[in-house]
């Protein structure tokens, strides 16, 4: 694994915490979670997505805001310390 690749890796593993803590802010639940969950993997989908989106749209895209907001930290903390990670990491393995 290169230390690219390694950098993508260890960000997304210290996040889990924060993943499971805006989980919790986000859903309330893990019920809550795996019914969301459960929508949006159903075979019609679709559909009930449109619908429900018409009906309650914090309910419907609680699921992608997670998502989005879990992949957005990696981004920003990417953003904000691969430069120097890497960097001294090569330096530090002879690479």
């Amino acid at each position: 694994m290169n230390p690219q690749n390694a950098h993508w890796f260890i960000l997304a593993l210290v996040n889990i915490p924060v993943y499971l803590a805006l989980g919790r802010l986000i859903f309330g639940s893990w019920e809550d979670f795996l019914e969301t969950l459960r929508r949006w993997a159903d075979k019609e989908w679709i559909a009930d997505i449109q619908k429900e989106w018409r009906e309650n749209r914090w309910e419907t895209g609680k699921l992608p805001a997670f998502v989005a907001i879990c992949t957005l930290i990696v981004v920003c903390e990417h953003l904000m310390f691969a430069k120097t990670a890497i960097r001294s990491a090569t330096q530090a393995l002879g690479v």
